[in-house]
């Protein structure tokens, strides 16, 4: 659903923006770029419990979710290995989601998550740049960040395999019903509550070997006010 368009989005934008950096200099990158490949997850490849986001660095709810719970999913379930935590690149706004998701894989393993975590700080500026349509100066900043060149950001944002990803998990979402983000999934099981109190009953059930609720109830005074997901 993805690739065509997706590519020309990218070629487009390539295209159109000039070679000045965003960034305070140049960057003289990596000396090998080695692409992320297959899901990106944080925890024991092992876990009981797997924990998949279908999301999107520029959805305002992603973010929300992210500065509201990141921090104690990762302290409580991911770095205790209670979890295998999966991120799913559904780029639900096209272009520039496929592009950031790009520097994010080409920044390997080790970075690919703190890659998302500075795309979420820094959502306003990488979607006001989306608009303007010159979005390459603010992805090479963010590339910067990571040790990527301009010309490292310029050719992961057009390397087919970053594009097939996306166009892989786009398919494979709408296939099992996912629409909008964020949507996550648990031990198999869409959860119906993005709210991460109601996924974390679902998390908790699974840990201790029961079934997964698919629409559990979040414990009265939770004190976050949660919209819906995004739908595209």
């Amino acid at each position: 659903m993805f690739l065509k368009s997706l590519a020309t989005a990218l070629a487009a934008s390539l295209a159109a923006v000039t070679l000045a950096t965003a960034c305070s200099g140049p960057v003289a990158g990596r000396e090998k770029v080695v692409l992320v490949e297959g899901d990106a997850f944080q925890g024991a490849a092992d876990a009981k419990v797997t924990l998949i986001e279908y999301g999107s660095p520029t959805c305002p709810v992603c973010k929300d979710w992210h500065d509201a719970y990141w921090a104690e999913v990762k302290r409580d379930y991911i770095d205790t290995g209670k979890i295998k935590f999966v991120f799913r690149e559904f780029a639900v706004h096209g272009a520039i989601d496929g592009a950031i998701f790009s520097v994010a894989r080409c920044s390997g393993t080790e970075d690919f998550f703190d890659v998302l975590d500075e795309a979420f700080a820094s959502q306003d500026k990488l979607v006001a740049a989306a608009q303007s349509g010159d979005a390459m100066p603010e992805l090479r900043a963010l590339g910067a960040k990571f040790n990527l060149s301009e010309a490292q950001v310029n050719a992961c944002v057009d390397e087919p395999a970053n594009i097939r990803r996306v166009n892989d998990v786009g398919t494979d979402a709408l296939q099992k019903g996912i629409n909008g983000t964020p949507t996550f999934v648990v031990n198999g099981v869409k959860i119906a509550d993005s709210a991460w109190p109601a996924i974390k009953i679902a998390v908790d059930a699974a840990l201790a070997g029961g079934d997964v609720p698919a629409q559990p109830v979040a414990p009265a005074g939770d004190e976050h006010e949660h919209a819906p997901g995004e739908n595209h």
